[in-house]
């Protein structure tokens, strides 16, 4: 593709687009915000506010314009992969919020659908973009915990109030902390660890539709490293995870969500208990959005692969193969 920029279609006027995505498509110097589409009607007051050149209430409409060359998609997590794989049908590259589906052969499917279309396809999994987490890993790299034993994550806040979110529902539709908050703290065990062995998960249901509300796991790996992670949506906001090895622990206390000034903080514990404070300013949001555009411009693979977006798939099927049947599950390498 020979343009500077692509066109943004968005299906779907949820918040986490309304917040963080499109501010973000407008703030990526390759991106434009052409078209948005919802069932509620032609989104008027936001095609206006973001700048939009059209609206739509009909997401088939949006995936029909010719002018839109990729799509977001912030639709409820059981209408992932139906969506990927009509916009890879009507020849759109796909930006999907996680988790990309609700299995990992959905995702394989939806996956299989984008490289049949010729199109580019990338889980939103928006914090990787962070620099932060490159730093601690150039860290780990240089030697500045010694040898890595573990890592712990937590993600965690309080959504009991709001029985109407599709969160709450339960896990046939992809309601739950740990499809919306545990692919995430899998994603950051797997960048540090690598893929683990086995997985062992309890969890805490509740609501009307015994939705599981809050979850902890832990991932063992057959060379000795151990993680674990607890995601909630049931607490107080927390949002962070720790590495920590034979000379000492990284600690990173704003590790999920945005920052406004895009702050980073990473501590960093010596085997005494000193501390150092590095801060790394970065935007996830306009960063991810940037290189999957640069991605389609240039014809080139996500740094967030395919086959990496299935495998975070395949440790949470995993993880919620143990919570319904109360047993620890092996895992193949992928």
């Amino acid at each position: 593709m020979s343009r500077s920029s692509i066109n943004w279609g968005v299906l779907g006027a949820a918040e986490i687009a309304r917040e963080h995505t499109i501010p973000a498509i407008l703030a990526a110097d390759n991106s434009q915000p052409y078209a948005l589409a919802s069932r509620r009607g032609v989104p008027s007051e936001l095609v206006e506010r973001f700048g939009f050149a059209t609206g739509y209430d009909d997401y088939e409409a949006l995936l029909a314009d010719p002018a839109v060359d990729a799509v977001y998609l912030p639709l409820p997590n059981d209408r992932h992969a139906e969506w990927t794989i009509k916009a890879a049908r009507a020849g759109k590259h796909v930006l999907c919020e996680k988790p990309a589906a609700l299995t990992a052969g959905q995702t394989r499917e939806a996956i299989a659908a984008c490289e049949s279309a010729g199109v580019l396809f990338m889980e939103a999994m928006m914090y990787q973009f962070h620099a932060q987490h490159a730093r601690v890993r150039e860290l780990i790299a240089a030697g500045a915990i010694g040898e890595v034993r573990g890592v712990h994550v937590n993600l965690t806040f309080n959504l009991e109030k709001s029985l109407a979110d599709f969160r709450h529902g339960g896990l046939e539709t992809g309601g739950g902390s740990l499809y919306d908050l545990g692919c995430y703290c899998i994603h950051v065990i797997r960048s540090l660890l690598g893929e683990p062995d086995r997985v062992a998960t309890v969890a805490r249901f509740a609501g009307p539709q015994a939705a599981e509300m809050s979850a902890a796991v832990v991932l063992g790996y057959d060379n000795g490293a151990k993680a674990g992670f607890d995601c909630g949506m049931d607490a107080t906001p927390r949002h962070a995870y720790e590495v920590y090895g034979t000379a000492g622990t990284l600690r990173v206390p704003k590790a999920f969500v945005p920052q406004p000034d895009g702050d980073g903080p990473i501590d960093i514990v010596d085997a005494d208990g000193n501390t150092t404070v590095e801060r790394v300013t970065s935007h996830q949001y306009p960063n991810g959005v940037a290189h999957f555009a640069d991605c389609v411009l240039t014809g080139r693979t996500p740094d967030y692969s395919p086959h990496d977006v299935l495998a975070n798939m395949r440790v949470l099927d995993a993880c919620i193969e143990s919570l319904t049947t109360s047993r620890i599950v092996s895992l193949e390498k992928p």
